[in-house]
């Protein structure tokens, strides 16, 4: 058995993997300098390491080197990098998005990726994914909101939880709701004061702070519990998902993933010195989908959704964005994305919502293509 780890960075020199153990979450473990010849296929560095060799690791991170030029890369090899690809998201009790902000060092305080098989057995028996068309009564809400007041009749213990929501099944259903639309549940920075889930640090991980209970696979675990209890009431679960930005923002804002990894790879740039992000999102900075690898974790975070976690449709933030070439030109009918979705065989059956604009294009009555 092993782990196979892998990362995209086009620009980058060097990529090393930290491996920690609980007792040390400042000193690495093990650190594994990638060798560009035999651990770099085209833009992705891989390596697999044996699970006999890093038997007391439990999470992990990057350090990535490159040269830095302003207004295109950030990097910073002091800089502790969360994995894009990260199913399950740790913060430390040293967690501090400041230090994020700064040059430096933030070792000990960056979140990291949780080593731990997701794809371990659920028991979805009984499971049947429900679908409601004419009957669709759409009921969006917010997880914590919903579920942590003291009058919402929730048990205290699993008040702004997943399985807080579970308890609200009688009520959604004695108000006719057929379908209930999550407002965002990937997970985000703590410290980041977003309530309403708009800023996304990972587009695979559920919110941790939703869990009831803080074990690594507990956010997993009370996910599946949910939408598994919804399905058993005939109700859809639609997730209203934030692939636009992240919760990085613009040149002033933390650096705890892409910005490290490959800025100008993952995010639109501007032609202004003093905004060299472009912001079509309003949030400091939007995702750039007219790289290929942009597009493809998307795709793969959609699919892990709607695969592993059994979500019914997704409902998408600024979807205009999605539409914008590098340059940041609206291309409407022939933007990739949305034919990538329409003929995967996983997403394309699946409940589809688009918010047709963003803060520069309004699409509203045009559609989408696919």
């Amino acid at each position: 058995q092993a782990f196979n780890f892998a990362v995209h960075s086009e620009h980058a020199e060097s990529v090393t993997l930290l491996l920690y153990s609980p007792a040390d979450l400042v000193n690495p473990l093990l650190k594994l300098q990638l060798d560009f010849l035999h651990n770099k296929s085209g833009r992705i560095w891989h390596c697999r390491v044996p699970v006999t060799k890093i038997t007391e690791a439990r999470y992990y991170a990057y350090s990535v080197s490159g040269q830095t030029i302003p207004q295109l890369h950030s990097f910073d090899p002091q800089k502790v990098l969360l994995d894009p690809y990260a199913k399950c998201i740790f913060f430390p009790p040293g967690f501090d998005r400041n230090l994020a902000m700064r040059e430096g060092s933030n070792a000990g305080s960056a979140p990291l990726g949780v080593l731990f098989d997701h794809r371990s057995t659920f028991d979805w028996s009984g499971h049947r994914s429900p679908y409601h068309e004419s009957d669709a009564v759409i009921y969006e809400l917010h997880v914590k909101g919903f579920t942590k007041n003291p009058n919402s009749g929730v048990d205290p213990s699993r008040a702004g939880t997943y399985a807080g929501l579970v308890e609200k099944i009688p009520y959604l259903k004695e108000l006719g709701v057929t379908v209930v639309e999550l407002m965002p549940v990937f997970q985000r920075d703590p410290q980041e004061g977003d309530y309403w889930g708009y800023m996304p640090l990972n587009f695979f991980a559920p919110h941790a702070q939703y869990a009831s209970t803080h074990r690594a696979d507990e956010p997993h675990l009370e996910f599946k519990n949910m939408v598994k209890a919804f399905h058993q009431a005939d109700i859809d679960l639609v997730l209203d998902v934030v692939y636009n930005h992240t919760c990085e923002g613009d040149h002033k804002g933390p650096i705890y993933s892409y910005k490290g990894l490959d800025s100008a790879g993952y995010y639109m740039v501007s032609s202004d010195p003093a905004n060299p992000y472009a912001n079509y999102s309003g949030t400091g900075n939007t995702l750039n989908f007219g790289q290929a690898h942009v597009r493809k974790m998307v795709i793969d975070s959609l699919r892990y959704w709607k695969r592993g976690m059994h979500i019914d449709g997704f409902r998408f933030d600024l979807a205009s964005v999605f539409s914008r070439n590098a340059d940041g030109s609206l291309n409407l009918g022939e933007a990739p994305i949305f034919s990538e979705i329409a003929a995967d065989p996983e997403l394309g059956p699946v409940r589809l919502i688009a918010e047709p604009w963003d803060t520069a294009a309004y699409q509203l009555g045009r559609g989408f293509p696919g």
